[in-house]
Order: C-alpha cells, then sequence, then structure tokens
C-alpha cells in the first residue's frame, strides 16, 4: 500500500492535470475557452491559455493523455513538480501569444499537445546535463518531428479521428516555451524555492 501511495504521488501533476482536462472536456465548454483570434482581439484574452484545455473531441483528449502520460513517465526523474506546472503553464501561454502573434491564419485552436512539446523539451535538456547523449537523441527527435510536421504537412496518420487538423506551429512555440522556461528556472532558482525545505524533485535521488 505505501509503495502505491508513494508511486501516486510521483505523478500528482499529470493526473491532476488529466482529471482536470476529463471534467473540461465532459462540461461542453469548449466554445466558451477555445482560443479564438477574433475573440481574444475583443478581450477575451483567456481564451490563450484556456484553448490548450479543451480538445476537438473524446479522441483528441486521449491522444493528448496517453501524450502525457509517456512525456511523464520519460522526464519526472529529472523535473520536479514545481518544474512541471511552470513548463506547462508557460509552454501553453506561449502556444496561444504564438498563433496570435505569427498565425492569423488560425483562427482557432484547442489542445495541449503544444504545451506537451514544452514539457517535453524542457524534461530533455535537464537530461542533457546527466545524461548526454540520450538527451541529445530526445531533442533531436523532437526537432525532426516538428520540422517534418511544419515542412511535409504532419506525420502519416497524425489526424486521423480527431475531428480537425493539426497545428504543428503550436508545437514549436510550445517547445519553445518549454526550452525558455526552463532557462529562466536555472537563472532564477527561487522560482522554485519552499522555505524551510529541500527540493521537491519528482523522484528521491
Amino acid at each position: 500500500m505505501n509503495n502505491t501511495l508513494e508511486h501516486l504521488k510521483l505523478w500528482r501533476v499529470p493526473l491532476a492535470l488529466a482529471l482536470s482536462l476529463i471534467v473540461l472536456q465532459a462540461s461542453r465548454l469548449k466554445p466558451a475557452l477555445e482560443y479564438s483570434r477574433e475573440a481574444v482581439y475583443h478581450g477575451q484574452i483567456w481564451r490563450l491559455l484556456t484553448g490548450n484545455l479543451v480538445h476537438l473531441g473524446w479522441t483528441h483528449l486521449t491522444r493528448d493523455l496517453a501524450g502525457l502520460g509517456l512525456i511523464w513517465a520519460l522526464v519526472f526523474r529529472d523535473l520536479t513538480e514545481r518544474d512541471a506546472v511552470w513548463v506547462l503553464s508557460v509552454s501553453a501561454l506561449f502556444v496561444g501569444i504564438g498563433l496570435l502573434l505569427f498565425d492569423p491564419a488560425v483562427t482557432w485552436y484547442v489542445g495541449i499537445s503544444g504545451a506537451l512539446f514544452g514539457l517535453y523539451t524542457a524534461g530533455a535538456l535537464r537530461i542533457l546535463r546527466q545524461r548526454r547523449l540520450f538527451g541529445i537523441v530526445l531533442l533531436l527527435g523532437m526537432l525532426a518531428i516538428i520540422a517534418w510536421s511544419l515542412f511535409a504537412g504532419g506525420l502519416p496518420g497524425e489526424a486521423t479521428g480527431l475531428g480537425g487538423a493539426v497545428i504543428p506551429q503550436a508545437h514549436l512555440y510550445g517547445a519553445i516555451g518549454g526550452a525558455l522556461t526552463l532557462v529562466g528556472l536555472e537563472l532564477f532558482p527561487r522560482l522554485n524555492a519552499r522555505p524551510g525545505a529541500g527540493s521537491d524533485r519528482a523522484r528521491p535521488e
């Protein structure tokens, strides 16, 4: 029982996020929360962030949740819970702002995959410090996927069953947000400090 509880503690961030995404999907709030270029211009700036939290449908959400689980399994040894919250939040905001500033043709967007690319990027950069070759492989793989999606029109079968097109620019903006967030956390460690406590790294050393 204790081992199970300890294991669940390591997964608090993705489990809380997954539950939130499921509740939002069931609530049918997508029209009020999705990124909408026109709505943002009319003052609904929360959509820059909340557009990441709603999905086209259950298939879209299921794929993103699977991605969340796989990425967390890869990076939770190297990112603290607070790291992850910062990275996901800033990466999600980068997605919304990036689409607003640089992609006028994208009038609406939903899905957390861009923020997940940010989490993956931050984790890979942290891994790079201790396991250089592995970190390089992870980063090159991520860059290859983004480049292919941007210039070759998406991975085979990527949009099948989603009910809409994949927006690879969102993945790029999320990855940039994740990288910059990690740099900020390294330069300003107080952002991750907790008075009177040590690191809350997800997995004990």
